[in-house]
């Protein structure tokens, strides 16, 4: 029997061959395949239902298979009994194989597929694919034909590298301050990868957190950005397969801000004085000085200014007092301006008041001679009266003053201070106000003592007080 029916299926085999050159109909071969046993069985005169042949399994269990794209992949179907049996291969519906016979090359072509990557495993029922590609993924079936047909089905995902397409920045990462940025990192890979945000601060890699953006699927939007947040944001994509990385530099711009080392500068009539300002975050903005409001000429004889880069100086040799006043740094680009002003002044300036406890330090500049010093004190958060002290005036070779004196005449409290200075042409301003915390001084106490005197003579009073006693209590 078993002979006969390899025979009928070796001339069904020769006649799917003949039939390949024209259009392959899987129904037609299956039908002569059952018309040739039947014939066959008729000619032996054999009993149908005693010859009826067990049908076969299918052993393999349905599986989930994954591969990396690139990377060959089996997909198994074993049979038994393995003998004379024809498995059909299918994925999505669409024929690939039946037993050995590939499908028609243009209905693979049709459905995308790319023939020369499919085969059947030598001496199985196997399904052979190489370089798998992304549109390999999906359902694949093996079907076992017989009488009573028997499938099972396969899930094959396609693993894949995450890879970023493209890293974005708006406007190429040259933004206006106060605007909103979107940075936009798209990547691709199986599965979906996952993107961590972050950024470069001081040169450490600080991942962006809530507080510093919105972020939407594959974007991040900073909103109402600064000028600190400029520098290199990174995109980090990863999805358990690989990881991926990407940078883009985003430079924040704005109108210039300027910045004046003193803003209020001490000289005299014929004594040179120079004033400084800098441009912060913007070397290419352009630098002018004013004077009470009037744009200073470079070329005048009582002014000389030098700019190089951010940093501007303006020299100033003041002939009268006239010459002395306000006098502006101004800073503008395509952005907008901005300036800050410094005083030229003959009245001394106080530079600094410190305090220690009781002990006060203090720093004048004044061009002209210094002639007093005041230092004024009050209750902290009260609305008493200024105390006013004098503080002596040290004799200085130069222009400038460093003057330490300490406040015995205060009780312990905490107190508020301000400084002012006067030389031959004016007061100054009143310093800023800095804090006094004056402790209670230790008190030194005198411990008595029980002997006085001759230290003798003590210690035999002692004892004749004490023989007293003694008799005293005998006698009652």
């Amino acid at each position: 029997m078993f002979g006969l029916q390899s025979k009928s299926m070796d001339e069904a085999r020769h006649s799917m061959k003949r039939r390949e050159t024209d259009d392959v109909n899987y129904d037609d071969v299956l039908a002569d395949e059952a018309t040739d046993n039947e014939e066959q069985n008729d000619a032996e005169g054999n009993d149908v239902d005693e010859d009826e042949p067990v049908d076969a399994i299918i052993e393999t269990p349905p599986k989930n298979y994954s591969a990396i794209i690139g990377q060959d992949v089996r997909l198994e179907c074993k049979v038994s009994p393995s003998f004379g049996v024809v498995v059909q291969w299918s994925k999505d519906n669409n024929k690939y194989f039946l037993g050995t016979l590939k499908a028609v090359e243009q209905d693979l072509n049709t459905y995308g597929v790319d023939s020369e990557r499919f085969a059947i495993a030598a001496n199985s029922t196997d399904l052979l694919i190489r370089g798998v590609r992304p549109e390999d993924a999906g359902s694949f079936a093996c079907t076992l034909m017989q009488f009573k047909p028997e499938v099972i089905k396969h899930q094959l995902s396609v693993l894949e590298y995450p890879k970023i397409v493209s890293f974005t920045a708006t406007n190429g990462g040259s933004v206006m301050e106060g605007s909103s940025v979107s940075l936009t990192c798209e990547a691709v890979g199986s599965p979906p990868p996952q993107v961590v945000w972050s950024r470069d601060v001081g040169g450490v890699n600080e991942r962006l957190q809530e507080k510093d953006g919105e972020f939407i699927g594959y974007s991040v939007y900073i909103k109402n950005i600064k000028r600190e947040q400029s520098g290199k944001y990174y995109c980090y994509v990863f999805n358990g397969i690989g990881a991926n990385q990407a940078e883009v530099t985003v430079n924040v711009r704005g109108k210039p801000r300027v910045h004046v080392h003193n803003t209020i500068v001490n000289s005299a009539i014929n004594v040179e004085a120079v004033l400084q300002c800098t441009v912060h975050d913007e070397p290419g903005a352009h630098i002018r000085w004013y004077k009470d409001g009037q744009l200073i000429e470079s070329i005048s004889r009582q002014y000389d200014i030098s700019t190089r880069g951010s940093h501007s100086n303006l020299t100033v040799l003041p002939t009268s007092d006239s010459d002395f006043g306000t006098f502006t740094c101004e800073a503008e680009n395509e952005f907008g301006s901005h300036n800050r002003s410094i005083s030229l002044v003959q009245s001394p300036v106080i530079h600094s008041l410190e305090a220690d406890g009781s002990r006060i330090g203090v720093t004048i500049t004044s061009r002209r001679p210094l002639h007093t010093v005041e230092l004024q004190v009050r209750e902290l958060g009260g609305d008493g009266e200024w105390r006013t002290f004098n503080i002596p005036v040290p004799t200085s070779s130069s222009h400038e003053y460093f003057i330490a004196y300490t406040l015995d005449e205060l009780e312990a409290g905490k107190y508020e201070a301000v400084v002012r200075a006067e030389n031959d042409h004016s007061w100054s301003e009143h310093s800023d106000s800095t804090l006094l915390d004056i402790e209670a001084k230790p008190e030194y106490i005198q411990h008595a003592s029980v002997y006085r005197g001759n230290s003798a003579h003590s210690v035999k009073s002692v004892a004749l007080t004490t023989t007293l006693m003694y008799l005293l209590v005998r006698t009652l």
